[in-house]
């Protein structure tokens, strides 16, 4: 017995569904037609190489359809006018109409047995479809979990440039702050120098006195803006260390998401595959018992043919011995 396997029964991609179910009763009909015109048997495997495409689960339920509506000629029971040859024909018409009978009970059968897997191998193609489907989901899934992780990123890296530059700006507050006190310094030598030169000059002394306010009134603004510089540097810091964490824990529960949503994935593939697998197993013992119902009922249909020429042969020989008795006793 020929075995097909049809790949994209077994990976059903959305054109390989739509192909294998456009396929109708009709053409399978026509194409089991033509091959018994030709006098060939019309198995699975020389529809789907006729065909050419389709599903065997599919063409298999739509043969089997087709055999269902095929009228089985009535075997002819021999009738000999001879008493002997009566009891004869008795047995043997019995046995022919048993063997006949349980020829026609297995292959109804095995056609049943065929239609149902053929029916299963059709859900099996569909969970098959539909788990595709949900994997190509799973994948957009990870697909807009690694974008948001990106984005993530991106966000991080440009919180990084923004401390970068505030510590920049932190330390030319610290360079002013540094200047202004060597000016503060500078002006309180200034200062001492003039107040060693007050009993001279008070003027001077005055004036000198003032560019010491106005210096430790630089120092304070600059102490103060170094002061803010510096407290928005830490809480930038605070900022990234804790967008940070928070993209490490979405990282990982997607990643432990996404390794469970795989393994379950596997899982029920594995599972349809054993499926498919024992329903392919299941369909071709069913092929199988029918073949040898078929062949043991042609036996029977041989043995039957031969039982009747013999008969003929018996009745033309006693036609003769008759013949010629009554030609002797003349």
């Amino acid at each position: 017995m020929d075995h097909y396997r049809d790949d994209d029964a077994m990976n059903p991609s959305r054109d390989s569904v739509h192909t294998t179910s456009s396929l109708t009763y009709e053409q399978v009909a026509a194409a089991a037609e033509n091959l018994e015109h030709r006098g060939a048997d019309p198995t699975l495997q020389r529809v789907l190489e006729l065909l050419g495409t389709g599903s065997p689960n599919i063409v298999q339920r739509h043969l089997s359809a087709w055999r269902d509506t095929r009228s089985v000629p009535e075997p002819s029971v021999p009738r000999l006018p001879a008493a002997l040859i009566d009891a004869l024909e008795r047995e043997l018409a019995t046995h022919a109409n048993t063997g006949l009978s349980e020829g026609r009970r297995l292959a109804d059968e095995a056609r049943a047995d065929a239609t149902t897997l053929a029916e299963a191998g059709e859900a099996i193609e569909r969970r098959n479809y539909e788990l595709t489907q949900q994997l190509e989901a799973t994948e957009r899934a990870r697909q807009m979990a690694d974008e948001r992780a990106n984005t993530l990123l991106a966000e991080r890296d440009r919180l990084r440039d923004e401390l970068e530059r505030e510590r920049q700006l932190a330390h030319k507050a610290q360079q002013t702050l540094a200047e202004q006190r060597q000016q503060v310094a500078l002006l309180r030598e200034q200062l001492e120098e003039a107040q060693q030169a007050r009993l001279t000059t008070e003027r001077g002394a005055r004036a000198s006195e003032e560019e010491c306010i106005k210096a430790e009134r630089a120092q304070a603004v600059a102490e103060s803006q170094r002061d803010g510089a510096l407290e928005q540097a830490r809480e930038k810091t605070e900022q990234i260390v804790q967008l940070k964490q928070e993209m490490q824990e979405e990282r990982a529960r997607q990643r432990q998401e996404i390794t469970e949503m795989r393994a379950e994935q596997k899982a029920r593939l594995d599972a349809v595959e054993r499926s498919r697998q024992e329903a392919q197993k299941h369909a071709q013992e069913a092929l199988q018992r029918a073949t040898k119902a078929e062949i043991r009922a042609e036996a029977l249909q041989a043995t039957q043919s031969a039982l009747k020429s013999r008969m003929d042969a018996m009745q033309v020989q006693q036609r003769q011995h008759g013949r010629q008795t009554q030609t002797e006793r003349a």
